[in-house]
């Protein structure tokens, strides 16, 4: 008795998690939905992958306020209801949420291995990812200007 059913393993290990499939939130409201969701959870790690004093251990509570901060901070930037920087590893259960910033979104082009998240919310024990050993990406906002944004102004 045979099962045509495919089985798909789930990588143990957090760095081979963070490299497999993630859904989308193409919405920002689906991304806000995800925040009012996570507080259901505890047992968060929140990782900025820039800060070697990462994976302190946090409420679901916690991570659902820092995650509504930080589609704050795309809003922000993005200026409308459509996002392309916010991935959920399996939105029914979640277990990692990959938060990219839209002003570091493209930092590996620069030969840095990838583009980076800005935020991981995990429920996934996080281990050292040897890809974030050389960040370089900065977060850092660009000063508006009149018309437009700073780099705008400096390409002209």
């Amino acid at each position: 008795m045979g099962s045509d059913a495919t089985v798909v393993a789930v990588p143990d290990s957090f760095p081979l998690r963070l490299k497999g499939r993630f859904e989308g939130l193409v919405r920002l409201a689906d991304a806000f939905h995800l925040a009012a969701n996570v507080v259901e959870y505890d047992g968060w790690y929140m990782l900025d992958p820039t800060d070697p004093d990462w994976g302190r251990q946090v409420t679901g509570a916690e991570v659902g306020c820092h995650l509504e901060g930080l589609l704050d901070e795309i809003l922000r930037e993005e200026r409308g209801v459509w996002s392309t920087m916010v991935y959920v590893q399996n939105i029914a259960n979640p277990q990692i949420v990959k938060v990219f910033h839209p002003r570091r979104a493209g930092c590996g082009c620069g030969g840095q291995g990838g583009v980076v998240p800005w935020w991981v919310l995990t429920r996934i024990k996080p281990e050292p990812v040897p890809e974030w050993e050389q960040i370089s990406c900065k977060t850092d906002s660009p000063k508006r200007v009149a018309g437009g944004l700073a780099w705008i102004k400096k390409l002209f």
